[in-house]
Protein backbone atom coordinates (compact mmCIF):
# COMPACT_ATOMS: atom_id res chain seq x y z
CA UNK A 1 0.00 0.00 0.00
CA UNK A 2 1.32 3.25 -0.83
CA UNK A 3 1.22 6.31 1.28
CA UNK A 4 -1.89 8.24 -0.86
CA UNK A 5 -3.74 4.82 -0.26
CA UNK A 6 -3.42 4.88 3.51
CA UNK A 7 -4.41 8.58 3.74
CA UNK A 8 -7.21 7.96 1.88
CA UNK A 9 -8.26 5.29 4.06
CA UNK A 10 -7.53 6.86 7.01
CA UNK A 11 -9.73 10.17 5.40
CA UNK A 12 -12.60 7.75 5.02
CA UNK A 13 -12.65 6.73 8.50
CA UNK A 14 -12.45 10.36 9.69
CA UNK A 15 -15.13 11.40 7.80
CA UNK A 16 -17.45 8.59 8.75
CA UNK A 17 -16.63 9.15 12.53
CA UNK A 18 -17.17 13.18 11.58
CA UNK A 19 -20.45 11.63 10.16
CA UNK A 20 -21.50 10.12 13.07
CA UNK A 21 -20.54 12.21 15.62
CA UNK A 22 -22.48 15.03 13.66
CA UNK A 23 -26.04 12.29 13.58
CA UNK A 24 -25.28 11.30 17.30
CA UNK A 25 -25.34 15.04 18.22
CA UNK A 26 -28.41 16.09 16.26
CA UNK A 27 -30.14 12.97 17.77
CA UNK A 28 -29.37 14.37 21.35
CA UNK A 29 -30.73 18.42 20.39
CA UNK A 30 -33.58 16.38 19.18
CA UNK A 31 -33.82 14.63 22.69
CA UNK A 32 -33.69 17.88 24.35
CA UNK A 33 -36.02 19.37 22.73
CA UNK A 34 -38.46 16.73 22.90
CA UNK A 35 -37.87 16.21 26.75
CA UNK A 36 -38.21 20.46 26.73
CA UNK A 37 -41.83 20.03 24.93
CA UNK A 38 -43.14 17.48 27.72
CA UNK A 39 -42.21 19.64 30.16
CA UNK A 40 -43.68 22.69 28.94
CA UNK A 41 -46.85 20.60 28.44
CA UNK A 42 -46.55 18.66 32.04
CA UNK A 43 -46.18 22.67 33.40
CA UNK A 44 -49.64 24.00 31.84
CA UNK A 45 -51.12 21.10 32.88
CA UNK A 46 -50.15 21.33 36.08
CA UNK A 47 -51.33 24.76 36.10
CA UNK A 48 -54.74 23.90 34.41
CA UNK A 49 -54.76 21.47 37.42
CA UNK A 50 -54.05 24.23 39.59
CA UNK A 51 -56.38 26.92 38.23
CA UNK A 52 -59.37 24.34 38.53
CA UNK A 53 -58.74 22.99 42.06
CA UNK A 54 -58.47 26.56 43.07
CA UNK A 55 -62.12 27.07 41.22
CA UNK A 56 -63.47 23.92 43.11
CA UNK A 57 -62.12 25.35 46.62
CA UNK A 58 -63.79 28.74 45.91
CA UNK A 59 -67.38 26.84 45.54
CA UNK A 60 -67.13 24.41 48.12
CA UNK A 61 -65.93 27.32 50.71
CA UNK A 62 -68.81 29.45 49.26
CA UNK A 63 -71.42 26.37 49.47
CA UNK A 64 -69.98 26.07 53.32
CA UNK A 65 -70.56 29.54 54.20
CA UNK A 66 -73.98 29.78 52.15
CA UNK A 67 -75.73 26.28 52.18
CA UNK A 68 -78.74 27.68 51.30
CA UNK A 69 -77.24 28.87 47.73
CA UNK A 70 -76.56 25.10 46.91
CA UNK A 71 -79.79 24.86 44.58
CA UNK A 72 -78.82 28.31 43.25
CA UNK A 73 -78.82 28.57 39.16
CA UNK A 74 -74.92 28.06 38.17
CA UNK A 75 -76.24 28.66 34.36
CA UNK A 76 -74.85 25.09 33.94
CA UNK A 77 -78.22 22.90 33.84
CA UNK A 78 -78.46 20.19 31.79
CA UNK A 79 -81.22 21.25 29.03
CA UNK A 80 -83.18 17.98 29.88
Amino acid sequence: MTASTILSIISAVFTVAKWLIGYAEKQKWMAAGAAEAALKGLQEADAAIANANKAREAVRSDLARNPERLRDDDEFKRPD
